[in-house]
């Protein structure tokens, strides 16, 4: 096992699945602690203890603080809202506290300069049926399922295999959609392709999705302009079967 596949809190080889290591190292131990929500991963990109906060990576060394400079005239700003911060500080405690639990899409510029690109994604929408989404543009669609009468749930969790930590959940499940008997999820892809991380995991269930011959819709930004047209159209010409793009 080469060093770049170890775990990097405990040195353990990093969990593969289907023949992929987890992009965190992450041996199967930890993966199931950070899915459990034991361990979290901070602002600064390390590992740490959801309850103690204290840092996990084996090789961290706790920085000693120094006293700044007199003469240091660069000012530190929060990528998100443009307050000044303590120099390696990526985030105001505003903000912080605000974004510790999503992920968000931030646009870098000469390595200087910050932008918040999407601070929607995977907050809390409360949708008219009550279901809480994570992103506005499931919002519509959860809203738009429920103003048709199109029985859904959200999230729902769809086994790959025998083991729970690898479901999958698309964003929307239709069951016997419209009384064919058709059982049909809803995809929804929210990133770009400049998102490698997103756009890795997107490849990745469009593969479990065909491979399951399941029937997949999937939505884009694009046809968030006109929804009600957009979706119509998918839900009345898709292919059972395939995953419908």
């Amino acid at each position: 096992m080469e060093e770049k596949n170890l775990c990097p809190i405990c040195g353990q080889p990093t969990r593969v699945y289907m023949g992929n290591a987890r992009k965190d190292k992450l041996c199967g131990k930890h993966a199931d602690a950070l899915k459990a929500g034991e361990i979290v991963l901070n602002e600064k990109g390390l590992f740490e203890d959801s309850k103690t906060k204290k840092i996990l990576n084996k090789d961290y060394v706790e920085p000693k603080k120094a006293e700044p400079s007199k003469d240091l005239k660069k000012v530190c700003k929060c990528i998100a809202c443009g307050r000044e911060v303590e120099p390696g500080f990526f985030f105001c405690p505003s903000c912080y506290h605000k974004y510790k639990d999503k992920k968000l899409l931030i646009e870098v510029t000469n390595c200087v300069n910050f932008e918040l690109m999407n601070d929607a994604y995977e907050g809390q929408f409360t949708c008219n049926d009550g279901h809480i989404v994570k992103s506005k543009s499931e919002f519509l669609i959860d809203n738009y399922l429920f103003q048709m009468g199109i029985p859904h749930a959200y999230e729902r969790a769809l086994p790959i295999d025998s083991n729970p930590a690898h479901d999958l959940h698309p964003d929307f499940f239709l069951p016997n959609y419209n009384g064919k008997g058709v059982d049909v999820f809803i995809e929804h892809w929210g990133y770009n392709e400049n998102n490698i991380k997103y756009t890795e995991s997107k490849k990745y269930k469009i593969e479990c999705y065909k491979k399951l011959g399941i029937t997949v819709i999937c939505t884009t930004e694009k046809d968030m302009f006109d929804l009600n047209t957009a979706l119509k159209r998918k839900l009345d010409f898709f292919k059972p079967g395939q995953v419908n793009e």
